[in-house]
This record gives structure tokens, sequence and C-alpha cells, in this order.
């Protein structure tokens, strides 16, 4: 099948899917780009940034793809009807790092080169990872630890037990905690999915579950705004400390009226940007261990090897009361 075939294969089979495109006529390579679900603002803003990437690279066909809710099941299926078509690369934002492996294997036994991105997988060549996953669990225990002070009960909610990137940020929140922090006592974990609404209800069992309760810190994007309006609705804005990741456009009320002090997260967009790019790189054969990897506006990376490959990271963001009007995503 010719590559002009392909192409238009993939996007037959994604448009009746209702599946935006992103193309260009001069386009050599095909990536598929899969966050872990669509529809939401977090990965609206990731996609800014992926169409700005694929508008600085018209060699490359960015084709956007995921499903509608968090499931990796749904992952697997499309990723299925993908192989056929033969992209150069898939890159995907894992739901389940090793449910979707085989899937994946399979991916490259046809050829495709794999990524991952956001979520981890446990069979990759490179993964573009958020942040560093101890950095990141340490400026989440530094923020709770400034606002409770060093003793305590703690509680999380997180979104899955099986999201690697949660399951990782948990990891290294109770190392710092028990190297640094041996006072901040956590009590409970709790998943509550990508719901902003069961977070919320969560929350409301936490604040009646545990009288001593001191603080909440809250994984996942739409997890954290759920947390934030069930302390200030219960009256208690300010009494227990409230603490996680979600983007500044979600928090911006919560931080400007207290209820929230500290959001840690990383640049949304620009995490689109660079999946995008090393996605071209790895399409023309120049992802390699020691050569940094050019990412337009956001410069050189070096990649790191890991367990699986090698790997990259974002710096962790801050975002205060103080400078979460400069960033709208």
């Amino acid at each position: 099948m010719s590559r002009y075939l392909k192409a238009l294969a993939t996007a037959l089979l994604l448009m009746a899917a209702c599946v935006p495109l992103t193309a260009s006529a001069e386009a050599k390579y095909r990536v598929v780009i899969m966050p872990k679900l669509v529809g939401i603002s977090y990965y609206d803003a990731v996609k800014e940034g992926i169409d700005e990437a694929a508008g600085e690279l018209p060699q490359m066909q960015v084709i956007w793809s995921g499903p509608s809710q968090n499931q990796v099941e749904k992952q697997i299926e499309m990723i299925e009807k993908i192989i056929p078509t033969r992209p150069d690369v898939i890159a995907v934002a894992a739901n389940d790092p090793v449910a979707i492996a085989p899937v994946l294997k399979k991916a490259r036994a046809a050829g495709i080169h794999v990524m991952s991105w956001d979520g981890d997988t446990k069979f990759r060549e490179f993964f573009v990872n958020l942040v560093n996953f101890d950095e990141f669990g340490k400026q989440i225990v530094e923020a709770m630890k400034d606002e409770v002070g060093p003793n305590g009960e703690i509680a999380i909610v997180t979104t899955s037990f099986a999201a690697p990137n949660q399951s990782s940020w948990i990891q290294a929140i109770k190392r710092h905690i028990y190297l640094k922090y041996p006072g901040l006592k956590l009590v409970d974990i709790r998943p509550a999915g990508e719901s902003t609404e069961e977070s919320y209800r969560i929350t409301q069992d936490y604040l009646k579950a545990y009288p001593s309760l001191k603080g909440i810190i809250a994984l996942g994007v739409p997890n954290l705004p759920g947390v934030a309006k069930a302390v200030k609705d219960a009256g208690v804005a300010g009494k227990i400390a409230v603490v996680g990741n979600s983007t500044p456009n979600l928090m911006r009320n919560y931080l400007k009226d207290g209820t929230v002090k500290t959001v840690v997260l990383w640049n949304a967009r620009d995490h689109g940007y660079l999946t995008t790019y090393c996605a071209y790189r790895m399409a023309t054969g120049a992802l390699k261990p020691g050569v940094a990897i050019k990412a337009g506006r956001l410069g050189t990376f070096m990649p790191v090897k890991d367990a699986f490959n090698m790997q990259i990271a974002l710096p962790v963001m801050i975002f205060t009361k103080e400078n979460v009007d400069k960033y709208h995503f």
C-alpha cells in the first residue's frame, strides 16, 4: 500500500470516529498521538502544543486520537485498528502500563515505533515524562508541610491505583514523608477516576471520617477542583490544606480566594509540544542515546537511560495566587 493510501486509510478510520486531524500536504511521516482520554480541558491544552509543533514540522502529519473515557480497553481497541494503517510512530499516554504493553509490542513487530508520554508503559522505545517523579512528590509534600507543619493526618485522592503517573507520585510522596517528615501520617488513599464529582464526594467522606485531618492531596487534574470545592463548601477552607495538580484555569478562583495556596504541575502545552518533536525525531531515526533532542522553542533535551530505554522530563511548575494569571490553560 502506498504512503498516500495508508494516510487516507488512517484518516478515514479516525474521521469515522470523529477524531480531529492535523495534517500537511508535504507530510512524509505520520504519527498517532493518543491521550488517556479526550474532551477535558487538560488535554485540550496539550493538543494546543501538539498543533503548534505540528505547524513547525510540515514533513509530519499528526493524528490526535483517544477514547472518550480513561479506559485502557478502549485504547487497546483503537491501537488494534491503527496498526494495519502503518503510521511511523504511535505515541500513547497509557491508562494502564501493563495491559497496554501487548498491543504496543504488536505495533512494534509491525514496524511501527512506539513511545509513551504522560502515562508510561511497560513496553516502549522512548518516554516523554511530565516531570521527574521524585521531584514532583517532593514538591507536593513540601507544599503540604508549609501549610500544616511537619506533623498531622493527611489523605490522598488519586485517579486510580493502576495509573502509572499517580502510582509513581504516591510512591515518591510516601518516600519523602518517610525520609523527611515522619510526623505526617497518611491515613487514607482513595481513587476517584478522573471525576470532579467523585473527588468532591470522597472529600466529604474524609471530612466526616477523620476529624483530626489537616490536609488533602489531590492527584489528577479534574480531581483537585473537586477536593477544593468540597473543602470550601464545608466551611473549612484555611483549616484543611489542599494541595495537588491541576491547571491554572481550573484552579484560578480557588487560588485567589485562598482555598488552595499551591498547585504543582508542569506546562501542559509544552508537554504536547515536546511530545510532538520527540515523535518527529523518532520517525526520522534521530532519537539516540547520548544525542540531544532539539525541540523548537523549548531548546534541547538530553535523553537519560531508564529501565525500558530512554526518557526525558519537563520541569516542575508551581502556581500560586501571585503568578496564576500569567498562565492560561
